[in-house]
């Protein structure tokens, strides 16, 4: 999110790519649309993984159940926003599609270390 805040502050590495992406057409749309499409799958999944962690902390029964939601929603997002083109281009730039996909990757892995078996239901 810091760096959002800080590339759309400074280069608007995404409004640029709009720009680059649409001129040919000759329409412009409004570059804030792809800022609040990232503003929102990046703060959604920001504040589903902090309930998932929250909620693990303090040992609730369904902290599995909410981290494979978190994981489901959110991977699927942010594989789409990597993913979409548009006159056979990607809309959003190199950067973010990278990070969109390792942000994917790393709920896939916070996720299999959520189902690993815990020292207690070895025991048991």
């Amino acid at each position: 999110m810091i760096w959002m805040a800080v590339d759309q502050a400074t280069g608007d590495s995404v409004a640029s790519r709009v720009h680059e992406l649409y001129e040919p057409y000759g329409q412009i749309p409004d570059p804030i649309v792809p800022w609040i499409c990232l503003y929102s799958v990046f703060g959604l999944g920001a504040l589903g993984w902090a309930t998932a962690l929250a909620v693990t902390w303090r040992g609730a029964s369904w902290a599995r159940w909410w981290s494979t939601a978190c994981f489901v929603v959110g991977s699927a997002l942010l594989i789409f926003t990597a993913v979409v083109f548009e006159h056979e281009t990607p809309i959003l730039p190199l950067s973010w599609r990278v990070v969109s996909i390792a942000l994917a990757v790393f709920g896939a892995i916070a996720l299999a270390v959520a189902w690993l078996p815990t020292t207690e239901r070895i025991k048991e």
